[in-house]
């Protein structure tokens, strides 16, 4: 009866649980709401996403939860992208038939995982990837036996706000016996190294393995068994192997996936990978690798997509990866790939991408080639040196999403067959030699463009009055030669650059009403006249404006002050008038600033002074006055080149810009300056430094299109303009002003310098005892001052100098010879220095013989003054040689006993040889004489 009741009681038992009884509310179970209830709590919803999780409602109904249709218990917790913060409660350990839990794309902030979350063993997927977790992963995951999935990856977790996870080693993953999925990429693995591979090759059930990103720094070359033959997956880019790829992948027989791109591998690919037969994405993009594209790759019959972009790959291309026969895209780019491209690339029928740009491949491209490419949507031949040989009525049989032909031969001609493709986003025909009208039909194309580059071309003609194109839009028509007025763009442009053209008449008043949210607008070296429209102060985003060398006239607008995110201000060469606003003080981000060769005159203001990000100051060539301002050598840390050439500038030049450490250009010359020279200006740092400027000082990227900075320095008696190759320029220039005093030794100090001018100053005394140390020096020019004395024999070691005027001085003396200066023969380097003599100047010096044979000038006869230097030298040393070496060795026999006892020794003994020598020689000759007389 006992065994019958507790049967019937456990009947019971089991009908209550299954039809809810007293355990549960509404179909819920009473201990897992309230469990549910105290974990919401234990979160910041600041969404309000989980307000349907009501303490009185059935929770199988509330947002995220999954209950067990029969039991009612709940199995999945899906609490994703809900914006959850703060704190997890350990409450949440209650749901103790928990098969699911997703935390992802949270916001933690950096708490890491609880470590009661291992004791939830009944999870079989558990996914806590970009929930804003950090620190170490707790090793207790490995007690969830059960888990099919676990994904940790972190990207999220990279900012600057809280670290990402770590975990110290792998080895609690071998608890893992189920697991088949396991993304832990973004998670640093630093330190699991060397152990990683080991631990992963014990999970024999793994399907797919994602490392991307993890900080890895070692990949075994050798297992002696590969155990995870179930794998289909494997993602280990981004990492920093620095080896060859390991010939045990090509044993993973399953792999459907393999991306191992970024990991510094080198080395050939292995033809083994060809054994693969059903990988579908082959991705080894951006490492090191070399030699010739394997052929057997060809016979990857499941291929889909192969990238071995970004490599050093050389040879051609392989002919068999036309038996790809599921292709559907090739990316070969940035390799040193040769060749033609192998017409059976053609036949496959699946392709829609075909990028083979950056390499150094020749031939022609003809119709044949993309014959069956009726799928083809991305077409990318940028930099080779291929010819397109297209019939003018060639209808292709695609429609091309995006081209890009840049520095391919498509000319003379416009491509018509570029007419009937409807869909094209993005358009690069750059430096393609067409050397044509644009047709009318283009324009038709354009309002679905994001990108359209067809610059360095010489294509004419207008453009339509109102262009129409996508919002967010990249035009680079530069270098052309269109004409007519400069369009307005309907749904605006974030970059466009006209420069280089034809371009005339006014910027239209409304030209910036459809395009605030500009970033780039350069429209230089055009004809372009009237004046900058007041309306530019709506292009708030505006990082690059470049109007140079143009015939825009009136004054720079005030407004332009509001253009708050300028970082380069280009209004160089021009026909502007007026002062230099105040309101360009506003510009805090400014870091490159040209209002050269106008007609500005006034002051500069001292609102300047708040663009302290300045590299560049360009005001030469204008009219402006007053002292230069101190506060230069104060406000612009970052400068690097100040240029005031050719103003009206007063006073003295301030010790202040001494201050300007990393200054590598200085040109203040053409003004009124007086007083001398700065002693402090041997703390010039940037020009002490001989070797290259650090940084790049050649232009300033707003995404796809660059303002690149230039500047006109006088060297060598030229005035040249400077663009990529500035940063590589240190330069002084301070001639032509009323400068005086003696040039200070300190300048000597500047070791970096390339260009050193002071000429047509009234500078005194002598040059510099220590000029020679400057031995960069490309150009040194002090004519036209009043310096007097020798030129110094020191002057011989600037072995880079090219140029030398010491012309109109008071310079006497022998001029130096040796090294670079033999080839500096002009005799106009030091006219009118009354007092200098010996070549190239055709005055002797005095003592010098009547020149015989060579004229001056030769090279037989500057190694004639050679040798006569040389050997009077000679004589010279031997003259005083005698007298030195006499009295010194007669002092060491004065002061030193041992030496005078040792040096009477000598004489004693080679006083005996000699006179038993000589009494030798006098037997010997007796007896010859006693010979002779018989």
């Amino acid at each position: 009866m006992e065994r019958r009741g507790f049967l019937i009681s456990l009947f019971l038992l089991n009908i209550l649980i299954r039809c809810g009884g007293y355990w549960k509310v509404s179909g819920c179970l009473d201990w897992e709401r309230k469990a549910l209830t105290t974990f919401r709590k234990s979160l910041n919803d600041s969404s309000s996403r989980l307000s349907s999780w009501d303490d009185t409602s059935d929770c199988c109904n509330w947002t995220g939860i999954t209950c067990n249709n029969k039991t009612q218990y709940v199995v999945h917790l899906d609490c994703s992208r809900l914006g959850l913060s703060d704190r997890i409660d350990p409450a949440v350990v209650e749901l103790k038939h928990l098969q699911l839990l997703d935390l992802t794309y949270n916001a933690f902030n950096g708490i890491p995982i609880p470590q009661f979350v291992g004791s939830m063993k009944e999870l079989r997927h558990l996914n806590l990837s970009e929930a804003g977790f950090s620190g170490r992963i707790p090793h207790q995951l490995g007690n969830l036996s059960h888990l099919i999935s676990l994904q940790l990856s972190s990207f999220y977790l990279t900012s600057d706000y809280y670290p990402s996870l770590s975990s110290e080693n792998l080895w609690w993953l071998t608890n893992l016996t189920s697991l088949k999925y396991l993304d832990m990429s973004y998670v640093n693995l630093s330190t699991a190294s060397y152990d990683w591979l080991h631990v992963i090759n014990m999970s024999p059930s793994l399907i797919e393995l994602k490392l991307f990103q993890c900080g890895l720094s070692y990949i075994s070359p050798t297992l002696a068994s590969v155990n995870f033959t179930s794998l289909r997956v494997l993602d280990l880019s981004y990492n920093n192997f620095n080896s060859r790829i390991p010939n045990w992948i090509a044993n993973i027989s399953n792999l459907v996936f393999l991306d191992l791109s970024r990991n510094q591998l080198n080395g050939n690919i292995p033809a083994g990978l060809g054994g693969l037969s059903s990988l579908q994405s082959l991705l080894l993009s951006m490492n090191q690798l070399n030699g010739n594209i394997p052929a057997a790759l060809g016979g990857l019959s499941s291929l889909q997509y192969l990238d071995l972009s970004e490599n050093l790959l050389n040879g051609n291309i392989p002919a068999a990866l036309g038996g790809l026969s599921s292709l559907k895209s090739l990316e070969l780019e940035e390799n040193r790939l040769n060749g033609t491209i192998p017409t059976s690339l053609g036949k496959r029928s699946n392709l829609s991408s075909l990028d083979l740009s950056d390499n150094s491949l020749t031939g022609n491209v003809s119709e044949s080639l993309f014959e069956n490419l009726k799928k083809l949507e991305g077409l990318h031949f940028s930099s080779n040196s291929l010819v397109f040989d297209l019939h003018p009525d060639w209808v292709p049989p695609f429609q091309l999403q995006t081209i890009r032909l840049g520095s391919s031969h498509l000319g003379p001609r416009f491509p018509p067959w570029l007419r009937t493709q409807k869909y094209v986003t993005k358009l690069d025909l750059s430096n393609t030699s067409i050397s044509d009208i644009m047709p009318t039909w283009f324009w038709d194309l354009t309002p679905q463009l994001f990108l359209l580059n067809l610059s360095n071309n010489e294509i004419s003609g207008q453009l339509p009055n109102l262009l129409k194109m996508q919002f967010y839009v990249y035009i680079d028509l530069s270098f052309n030669r269109f004409s007519g007025p400069v369009p307005c763009i309907l749904n605006g442009s974030t970059l466009l650059d006209f420069s280089n053209n034809q371009f005339s008449g006014p910027i239209p008043p409304n030209f910036t009403s459809t395009m605030r949210y500009m970033e780039f607008f350069s429209a230089a070296h055009n004809q372009i006249s009237g004046i900058i429209p007041s309306s530019i102060e709506e292009l708030k985003h505006l990082v690059v404006l470049d109007l140079s060398q143009n015939n825009i006239t009136g004054t720079i607008p005030s407004r332009l002050g509001n253009c708050v995110a300028l970082e380069a201000l280009d209004l160089s060469k021009n026909r502007l008038s007026g002062g230099i606003p105040m309101s360009l003080g506003l510009l805090s981000q400014l870091q490159t600033m040209h209002l050269n060769n106008n007609t500005l005159s006034g002051e500069v203001p001292s609102s300047l002074k708040n663009c302290s990000r300045l590299e560049t100051l360009d005001l030469g060539y204008n009219n402006l006055s007053g002292h230069i301002p101190t506060w230069i050598g104060k406000s612009f840390p970052a400068l690097r080149i100040l240029s005031l050439r050719s103003n009206m500038f007063t006073g003295n030049i301030p010790p202040q810009l001494s201050n300007l450490t990393s200054l590598q250009i200085l040109d203040v010359a053409q003004n009124c300056l007086s007083g001398t020279i700065p002693q402090s200006f041997e703390n010039l740092t940037a020009m002490k430094n001989k070797l290259k400027p650090n940084g790049c000082l050649s232009y300033i990227q707003t995404r796809m299109l660059y303002y690149e900075e230039n500047l006109l320095v006088t060297s060598k008696g030229q005035t040249r303009e400077y663009t990529r190759t500035v940063s590589l320029v240190t330069c002084m220039d301070l001639s032509s002003n009323n400068l005086s005093g003696e040039i200070p030794e300190g300048v000597t100090s500047l070791l970096g310098l390339r260009v050193l001018n002071l000429s047509r100053n009234h500078f005194t005394r002598k040059i510099p005892d220590k000029i020679g140390k400057l031995t960069l020096l490309e150009s040194l020019d002090f004519s036209k001052n009043q310096l007097s004395g020798t030129i110094r024999q020191s002057i011989s070691n600037l072995t880079f100098l090219s140029y030398l005027n010491l012309s109109y001085n008071n310079l006497s003396g022998r001029i130096p010879l040796g090294n670079q200066l033999q080839t500096l023969e002009d005799p106009s380097n030091y006219i009118g220095n009354n007092g200098l003599c010996g070549p190239p100047l055709i005055d002797n010096c005095a003592g010098d013989e009547t020149p015989q044979g060579p004229l001056p000038g030769s090279t037989d006869h500057v190694k004639e003054n050679e040798k006569e230097y040389e050997m009077r030298w000679f004589y010279t040393a031997m003259g005083l040689g005698f007298p030195v070496g006499f009295w010194a060795f007669c002092g060491i026999l004065v002061l030193k006993k041992s030496w005078r006892i040792a040096y009477y020794r000598f004489f004693v003994e080679m006083k005996e040889r000699l006179f038993l020598t000589v009494a030798l020689w006098d037997v010997r000759l007796k007896k010859f004489l006693e010979k002779l007389g018989h």
